[in-house]
């Protein structure tokens, strides 16, 4: 799974350099990059059918598997605008986003406490070390924006890289329909 993510985020990455070295103007990311993308009609499928589906089903309250799938889109969004404000070399933008709607002092505004007893252990410590991980991606990204060079940015990926498997890690592992 490494293999197919460190590419495509690369890629997102790509111009970033070319700023940060003073190689040209900001690149300003369309809009319609925050907007969702259409279904693929040819893309293979990723995961099995529910039926045989071999992760852990946690049951949660309908309302409460509605706050948490919200969760994860809200988490989704963060990391693209984040992904955005790196290729646009905004570093201090995409750190205090990552820390406010992904890191540590994101907990509150997710209601985590209020999840936490429908999860089991090993879930909700998957859970506090995504937002972690983000907290410490925040630590990088406002080093990127006073560093920005070529290791600055590849500590950036290897962040990103730690938040997202974080997320790949848990959805691997379990469902909650």
């Amino acid at each position: 799974m490494k293999r197919l993510i460190a590419p495509v985020l690369l890629a997102g990455l790509a111009a970033a350099p070319l700023m940060a070295f003073g190689q040209g103007a900001p690149m300003q990311h369309m809009p319609q990059m925050h907007q969702t993308a259409p279904a693929m009609p040819d893309a293979p499928a990723m995961a099995p059918p529910a039926g045989d589906d071999p992760r852990q089903l946690v049951r949660l309250p309908p309302m409460m598997q509605e706050h948490m799938l919200g969760n994860m889109r809200d988490h989704l969004v963060t990391l693209n605008e984040v992904i955005g404000n790196v290729a646009d070399g905004k570093f201090d933008e995409a750190a205090k986003l990552i820390e406010a709607r992904l890191g540590m002092s994101s907990l509150g505004l997710h209601g985590a406490a209020h999840m936490a007893p429908y999860m089991p252990k090993p879930m909700q410590d998957a859970g506090t070390g995504m937002h972690r991980a983000a907290s410490r991606l925040a630590i990088v990204l406002q080093d990127a924006g006073v560093t920005p060079n070529a290791e600055a940015l590849r500590k950036v990926s290897g962040a990103l890289y730690e938040v997202t498997s974080a997320c790949t890690g848990c959805h691997a592992s379990y469902r909650i329909r």
